[in-house]
């Protein structure tokens, strides 16, 4: 499933009935905290949902896959996500959650 932010401030809109200006608000300043989290090098957690976080990688030898040659690779930060446990446990009981979406009906 492909959410995107139009669509989550559009549920927002249908389901809790704030004005889609207040929505379109909510959601992008819901992401602007994960992004400002993780750039600034801070796990971001949500309860129920997982731990957004980067992580430094350090320069490492590796192979063009082309030619088969070695290569360095370079350092960088990678952006990690972990589920959180009750996440991990919904998945695991394999139950498919109903879904909250209004379509109108």
């Amino acid at each position: 499933m492909t959410v995107t932010k139009a669509e989550l401030a559009e549920i927002i809109y249908k389901n809790i009935g704030f004005s889609k200006k207040d929505a379109t608000e909510i959601v992008d300043a819901f992401f602007d905290l994960i992004k400002e989290g993780i750039v600034n090098m801070e796990k971001v957690k949500i309860k129920g949902i997982g731990t957004f976080y980067a992580r430094s990688k350090k320069e490492r030898l590796g192979r063009n896959p082309q030619t088969d040659k070695p290569m360095m690779i370079s350092a960088r930060r990678v952006i990690v996500y972990r589920a959180g446990t009750s996440l991990k446990k919904l998945l695991k009981e394999n139950k498919p959650i109903a879904s909250s979406k209004n379509d109108g009906a």
